[in-house]
């Protein structure tokens, strides 16, 4: 009789252990399932081009791609451009993150900025920036320095002293496009990092860089950690810098190598293509693996249900001034120097090594808004896409990360690995991929604005991805459990607390997000056409044909539009976040 009363009481938690789905677990769901399918039909379309009905099937591909020319080079080029170039961005973005959260060098909402200014200078137009001042024979930098600086040491070098055209050009230009991408997600995890911890190691007596390192970092480990993917997709991924300069430089790497494949050939090498996609997206899921289990390992900072204040580390005088000087600098580098730049060449009408100020006009400006209907429409195009694409990607990625991350199984373990495959794979073999499945009927979207709007999707999805399962990693289930305890339904805890924690990590995310989407070059130069044209593709059309005014003029313009969205977003997102 005993064993009979206690038994239902212990079958009931198993029974509810399996329970219903929620109905944000089956919006997840349908719209996770929704993106698996965006991703897997082009992609499976092109794989049985290629792989079973191509003329070689198998795994031949696999072996002409590695027989390619130069490969290993390219290979190994790559690896130190994206390894280096990450590495030097964790440290710089990790200090700047340190900084501004968490000492009295902080310069308020401004400095929240500082670190995210190479945003504010799209990629494509930032590197056109710095091949007008450091190009090493007509670089107006260069010049400068060897008429005003250099001749009169009696030194009269032909070219430089600087030539962006180099490995270091390179590795500078893809850490100041890394830089911003970790920073948003360990900035976030600072400014909700409790205190008590670190004030207890000030306490027994550890100083602020050793309590940095042994306390904080460790602290914070998953958002770094998260940062990091997110750098090493981008550095792999990118392809604007690498073309312009690594190209110039005579340093292959493997996305311009996949855009060469494609796009130098007829018919183009679009198996060997594939392939070497490939080998990048074992590098991801491998980096997506290790990253999760890092997740499990605990021991990294989560907002708990006590209040959180930041503890500020005096730097004294001297310190701050130091370190607030630095911050100066970065933004020097990053935004404002190439800016100045893109300005003085739009305004001059032609690139030009001597600085003058005579003749300056606005005539590139207006060539760009009003007489050239290309780059007008493609303004607003690229505007209105990236908003969209944003949006709509961050949506489904937080739905997908609230239900992986509180759910498990098979299921989330899936919609974990859709969301993170697209960052393996090259934007030429993903817009290749759409072309084969969307553009024959009865889709027939070739060339319009729908099928760019789905590739950004699908582009950008990894990093949307990693933005919010960054941002979640930091806040404990206390959170929810006692807003359940409290009667409160489960969309009112979302909607009123894990949502409100998440934001500042979101609006980082979307901010992201936009600036990608507005500079987005490598699958819209296969995807838009010339009813649809985008900025990205336009420019890089335009540097081709040296038409420098007008690339410059349109730089300008796109960083005064990503500068006032990234402005905005952010404030938001501080304002909404500290309430």
């Amino acid at each position: 009789m005993t064993i009979v009363d206690i038994a239902p009481p212990v079958a009931a938690p198993r029974r509810k252990a399996r329970v219903r789905l929620r109905p944000l677990d089956i919006v997840a769901i349908v719209l996770g399932l929704a993106f698996g399918v965006l991703l897997v039909f082009p992609i499976a379309t092109v794989l049985i081009q290629v792989f079973v009905t191509g003329d070689t099937p198998g795994v031949e591909p696999f072996a002409n791609a590695l027989a390619l020319p130069d490969i290993g080079q390219t290979f190994l080029n790559t690896a130190i451009v994206v390894v280096l170039s990450t590495v030097l961005a964790v440290a710089i973005a990790v200090g700047f993150a340190w900084l501004n959260e968490r000492t009295s060098a902080r310069l308020g909402f401004i400095a929240s900025v500082l670190p995210l200014t190479p945003l504010l200078v799209p990629t494509l137009a930032g590197t056109v920036g710095w091949v007008f001042l450091l190009a090493p024979r007509a670089g107006i930098l260069n010049v400068a320095l060897r008429d005003y600086v250099l001749t009169p040491l009696g030194i009269a070098p032909a070219e430089g002293p600087i030539n962006i055209f180099s490995f270091s050009g390179l590795v500078f230009l893809y850490m100041l496009n890394i830089i911003p991408f970790i920073y948003l997600p360990v900035s976030a995890a600072l400014s909700r990092l409790d205190p008590a911890l670190e004030e207890a190691s000030r306490v027994s007596g550890r100083g602020p860089v050793a309590t940095l390192f042994r306390v904080t970092i460790p602290a914070i480990r998953q958002a770094i950690f998260g940062g990091v993917l997110i750098g090493l997709v981008i550095g792999l991924g990118t392809f604007s810098i690498a073309v312009i300069v690594g190209t110039s430089a005579r340093i292959d790497v493997l996305a311009v190598r996949v855009y060469t494949l494609l796009t130098q050939s007829y018919p183009p090498y679009l198996a060997e293509a594939v392939a070497l996609s490939a080998f990048l997206l074992v590098v991801v899921v491998t980096l997506s693996v290790l990253q999760r289990w890092l997740g499990t390992k605990g021991g990294h900072a989560q907002i708990g249900g006590r209040g959180v204040g930041a503890a500020k580390v005096d730097l004294g005088v001297a310190g701050d001034i130091v370190a607030r000087t630095i911050m100066i600098v970065f933004v020097a580098l990053s935004s404002v120097i190439p800016l100045l730049g893109l300005v003085y060449v739009s305004l001059r009408g032609y690139w030009s090594p001597v600085i003058t100020f005579e003749g300056l006009s606005l005539n590139a400006y207006k060539t760009v808004m009003f007489d050239n209907r290309i780059t007008s429409l493609a303004l607003v195009n690229s505007i209105v896409l990236s908003v969209a694409a944003a949006l709509i990607t961050l949506v489904v990625a937080t739905l997908i990360t609230l239900y992986a991350a509180t759910r498990g199984g098979f299921l989330a373990r899936a919609l974990d690995a859709l969301a993170k495959a697209p960052g393996g794979l090259s934007h030429l073999v993903i817009a290749v991929a759409f072309l084969a499945a969307l553009a024959p009927p009865p889709f027939r979207m070739s060339g319009g604005l729908l099928i760019l709007l789905l590739a950004y999707i699908v582009f950008y999805m990894p990093q949307a991805y990693v933005s919010a399962s960054s941002s979640y990693a930091q806040l404990s289930r206390e959170l929810s459990e006692a807003s359940a305890m409290s009667g409160a339904s489960e969309v009112r805890t979302l909607t009123r607390i894990i949502l409100p924690l998440m934001l500042p990590g979101l609006a980082g995310g979307a901010v992201v997000l936009f600036v990608l989407n507005m500079s987005e070059v490598t699958g819209s130069a296969l995807l838009s056409g010339t009813g649809a044209p985008v900025v990205g593709f336009v420019m890089i059309d335009l540097w081709q044909n040296g038409t420098f005014p007008t690339i410059a003029a349109l730089g300008v313009i796109m960083t005064v539009v990503t500068t006032t969205v990234t402005l905005l977003l952010m404030f938001f997102g501080n304002r909404r976040g500290g309430r």
